[in-house]
C-alpha cells in the first residue's frame, strides 16, 4: 500500500509541474500581447498588431480551455486514486482500538458513575473519602480528557456522566488486578 501511495505522490508532483510549465507560457504569452499592446507607432503597424493581438488571444484561449480540461481530468483521477487509500486508512484506525490504563482509584470512580448515572465533584468526595473536591475535580477532568466521561453543566454544578458508546468503540480500559 506505500508503494501504491507513493506512486500516486510522484504522479501528483509531475502533474504539478506540468501544470506550472504550462501556466509560465500563458504568462509570457501575456507578456507579449502587453508589449504588443503598449506598442507605440504608425497606423499600418498598429492594425497588424491588433491583427496578430487577435489571433494570439484565440490561440490562447484554446490553449487556456485545454489545460483546464486537463487539470480537471488530472484532478478526478487522482480523486478516485485516493479514495481507496484514504478508506483503508480510515478501516485500519478503528480496527485497531485505543488502550487507556487506568489505576484502581480511577476504576472505581468510573464504577461510581455507571451506577448513579451521573456524579459530580461533592458526589466522588464522599464516596472516596477524599478531603476537599480538589482531588476529585482533577481525577474527573483526567477521565474527561481520556474520553471515558462526558462532562454537563446544571446550573452551578458540573456533573460527568459516563460516555458508554464513545468508550467502547474506540477504547479499550486497562486497569490493574483487584
Amino acid at each position: 500500500m506505500k508503494m501504491r501511495n507513493m506512486r500516486s505522490k510522484s504522479n501528483i508532483k509531475n502533474e504539478l509541474l506540468s501544470i506550472k510549465k504550462a501556466l509560465t507560457g500563458l504568462q509570457k504569452k501575456e507578456d507579449e500581447m502587453q508589449t504588443l499592446i503598449n506598442g507605440k507607432g504608425k497606423a499600418e503597424e498598429t492594425s497588424s498588431s491588433l491583427l496578430k493581438l487577435y489571433e494570439i488571444m484565440m490561440q490562447e484561449n484554446k490553449t487556456t480551455r485545454t489545460l483546464l480540461l486537463n487539470m480537471s481530468q488530472v484532478l478526478s483521477k487522482l480523486e478516485s486514486e485516493l479514495a481507496p487509500i484514504e478508506e483503508y486508512e480510515v478501516d485500519n484506525v478503528s480496527e485497531q482500538p485505543r488502550e487507556v490504563p487506568l489505576s484502581e482509584l480511577d476504576a472505581k470512580i468510573l464504577q461510581i458513575i455507571q451506577i448513579k448515572g451521573m456524579a459530580c465533584a461533592d458526589d466522588i468526595k464522599k464516596e472516596m473519602n477524599y478531603k476537599g473536591r480538589n482531588a476529585a475535580s482533577a481525577r474527573l477532568n483526567n477521565l474527561r480528557r481520556q474520553g471515558l466521561i462526558e462532562r454537563y453543566q446544571l446550573g452551578h454544578k458540573v456533573y460527568y456522566k459516563f460516555s458508554a458508546s464513545k468508550a467502547t468503540k474506540e477504547t479499550l480500559i486497562v486497569s490493574p488486578p483487584q
